[in-house]
């Protein structure tokens, strides 16, 4: 199943270096065989998005089979030696892995022409584009989760839509930092002489040219071509959502009108930090919304959602000092910002671990808590990317919560609860098998391109999972009631086999 949206434009990019004497920063590595005063950019300081981990291009083998949340997460196997903190380790080695010798060139950032970038678009001589960014990323072949004839495929182009499609959540500016040749600019346009065109003859006249006529071949082309123009439909214009507010002495409410019907609490994620509120409103038209406002003076932990059928949100707040406010306060990051959910800035916030267990020898019950006052349902078939961070390098891996079986399929529940295999050689789940009680962890919103109602078309359904796969299945399986549906579940032995009734969570 393909998933939908159209590409992305590319953003532009604004040049932002950072002094040559300042320390480098959290994402950026120096390499040893650049002076000791330069800095190395990432494309953060070239002020291009600055999202976390691996990442697949589409149609490779990672989306090569389907899997519940639309976003399957195959991948292949790896020689050995070319794990992810094998990569990290070469990345410190002090190896030029640019191979030209950095991205500055006489003390500025080197600049990249679309004709440049095209000329490097071979497996062992490999550019890439990325939002403005262009890496050398022949080195990390071998180690790319999706195969190196996979990533090749964005070679000597600007690969951006292709990333953003599949994974716009990856810290490519993290793991490919060493990697950094410069920045992309338009080169100057190729002159292209003017088309020269043919000579229409009459029909019945090749000797001598003829004008124009009710039978001569290029009146019957013409025509012909007018006809078979289609007629193109009015674009749909979507309407942009608006927010106002209501107080009194003790409460505050902020009313977020989208001007669409049929949105449920699942539609909105709120995050309430006591003295600033973040409102993201994700739309079924693949459109999204954000509020986000420094408050006037402080609010307690709790918060109230209500939707209304034509789209309105209502969020109440209770005021830490009983007061008339003058104004609701001063708006910060995005806030207003409306487009295209894969154009969307992924918002992120801590969560505290509460309680890990074992469900079975190699799989952890991970429980989390908001550190703030949050209201985050996650719908089947969705995705929440947990980020952490090993040996300086910035992870992140998407998982599938899970609901404890008695609370339904609608829970409301702050809580999170997630089923993962630990893979002791793994480069993010050793992580997870160290979490303590009281540990933090920073969770996303939720994305994927899963729709119940696709599925509820067919008669018949086969469902396959293999290991912890069997999470996001369960989640949909009570949805499914109406559908003759079969579940085929591998596992390597039997004591690897997740027991949703013994576990107690769907």
């Amino acid at each position: 199943m393909s998933r939908p949206g159209s590409p992305s434009p590319t953003p532009s990019v604004g040049l932002m270096l950072p002094p040559l004497s300042s320390p480098p920063g959290r994402g950026g590595l120096m390499p040893p065989r650049l002076p000791s005063n330069l800095i190395v950019p990432t494309a953060g300081s070239l002020s291009v998005p600055n999202p976390g981990g691996l990442f697949p291009l589409p149609n490779s083998q990672q989306l090569a089979s389907g899997s519940a949340t639309g976003i399957p997460r195959n991948k292949v196997a790896l020689q050995k030696g070319f794990s992810i903190m094998d990569w990290v380790r070469l990345t410190k080695s002090g190896k030029d892995l640019t191979g030209v010798g950095g991205p500055r060139v006489n003390g500025k950032i080197r600049e990249v022409t679309r004709e440049e970038l095209a000329k490097h678009k071979t497996r062992k001589d490999s550019w890439m584009a990325l939002n403005g960014a262009v890496y050398n990323v022949t080195a990390y072949m071998n180690f790319h989760p999706g195969g190196w004839d996979e990533l090749v495929k964005g070679a000597g182009i600007d690969a951006t839509d292709l990333f953003n499609e599949v994974h716009r959540w990856v810290n490519y500016d993290s793991m490919l930092s060493s990697c950094l040749v410069g920045k992309l600019v338009e080169g100057p346009a190729p002159h292209l002489a003017p088309p020269v065109p043919p000579i229409l003859l009459d029909e019945d006249q090749t000797d001598n040219p003829s004008p124009i006529s009710g039978n001569s071949r290029f009146f019957k082309m013409f025509t012909s071509f007018c006809s078979s123009i289609p007629v193109i439909p009015p674009i749909a214009v979507r309407p942009v959502p608006t927010y106002d507010f209501f107080q009194t002495d003790n409460k505050l409410t902020i009313n977020i009108y989208t001007r669409r019907k049929g949105l449920t609490k699942e539609n909105f994620i709120v995050d309430n930090f006591l003295h600033s509120v973040r409102i993201v409103c994700l739309f079924p038209d693949k459109t999204g919304f954000m509020f986000h406002h420094e408050l006037s003076d402080r609010v307690l932990g709790s918060i109230a959602v209500r939707v209304g059928s034509g789209g309105k949100l209502e969020l109440d707040l209770v005021k830490q000092t009983p007061s008339r406010w003058q104004n609701l306060g001063k708006p910060l990051e995005l806030d207003s910002w409306f487009g295209n959910i894969q154009d969307m800035k992924l918002t992120y916030r801590k969560y505290t671990v509460t309680r890990v267990e074992n469900c079975t020898h190699d799989t952890k019950h991970v429980v989390l808590e908001p550190v703030y006052s949050t209201h985050l349902v996650v719908p089947p078939g969705k995705h929440i990317h947990i980020r952490g961070e090993r040996e300086e390098l910035e992870l992140v891996r998407s998982y599938t919560p899970v609901i404890p079986l008695n609370s339904g399929t609608d829970s409301e529940d702050s809580e999170l609860h997630f089923l993962i295999k630990i893979y002791m050689d793994g480069a993010f789940t050793p992580l997870i098998d160290d979490l303590k009680i009281g540990d933090e962890l920073e969770l996303s919103d939720y994305t994927g391109d899963f729709n119940i109602n696709k599925l509820k078309e067919f008669s018949q359904i086969y469902l396959i999972a293999a290991g912890t796969g069997i999470t996001p299945i369960a989640r949909i399986l009570p949805l499914l009631s109406g559908v003759k549906t079969t579940l085929i579940y591998f596992n390597k032995t039997i004591k690897e086999i997740i027991r949703i009734s013994l576990c107690g969570y769907l």
